[in-house]
């Protein structure tokens, strides 16, 4: 059974955990993520400082903190099932065949959009956002989803751009749809706080649990 992504795991911290527990979690992890002392990616940092405050918003709720727990047994339910189901097709249907090789070489476009997403990030890690953002703008007009998402990221931190909220959003949307976990989140923070977009709890709620999935 695949594991459930959850606002435990975020915070490091089992899921009986009392309350001191998650409030000293959450210290320890935002002194480690903290801006001025991490020592990787800045982006990352960000990621993840706003993912701890997430989940520390809920589980320092009971009420929220009791929904997401009910929504766990859910999960958990629905994954049991489909696990029972998957086992009892093994058992009845034949193994299927083989696909065919040339099928999984990657295609010679998506290689070249995955080349030239890499390169705009090498370009914008070393603050050449001019050229990063043309080439994510010309990537995420294709449907290149990480392209999308970090587009929204910039116009969301102004680089390059006029700090846009609800371009940052409409992007967001755009990746979100095709499963990008990083922009569903990003999303959820969206409609949470009101920012380029509606105060939405509902939807910023199923954004969030999108991304977790």
């Amino acid at each position: 059974m695949a594991n459930i992504r959850t606002h435990y795991d975020n915070l490091k911290v089992t899921r009986d955990a009392p309350v001191s527990v998650i409030r000293a979690a959450y210290k320890a992890l935002c002194q480690t993520y903290h801006p001025d002392k991490f020592q990787g990616n800045p982006e990352e940092a960000e990621r993840v400082i706003k993912l701890v405050n997430s989940s520390y918003a809920v589980l320092i709720d009971p009420v929220k903190r009791a929904g997401h727990n009910a929504w766990i047994k859910e999960q958990e339910a629905k994954q049991q099932g489909a696990d029972t189901q998957g086992k009892e097709n093994d058992e009845t249907n034949e193994a299927p065949e083989p696909a065919d090789q040339e099928q999984d070489k990657p295609q010679p476009s998506n290689a070249n959009s995955e080349a030239m997403f890499q390169h705009a990030y090498d370009l914008n890690d070393r603050g050449r956002h001019e050229e990063a953002f043309s080439i994510y703008q010309q990537l995420a007009e294709q449907g290149h989803a990480k392209a999308q998402f970090n587009l929204g990221v910039m116009y969301d931190r102004g680089q390059h751009v006029a700090q846009d909220y609800a371009q940052a959003v409409s992007w967001y949307q755009k990746a979100a749809e095709q499963g990008n976990s990083n922009a569903q989140y990003n999303l959820a923070l969206k409609y949470q706080t009101g920012q380029g977009v509606m105060k939405d709890e509902t939807k910023a709620a199923y954004w969030y649990r999108k991304a977790a999935e």
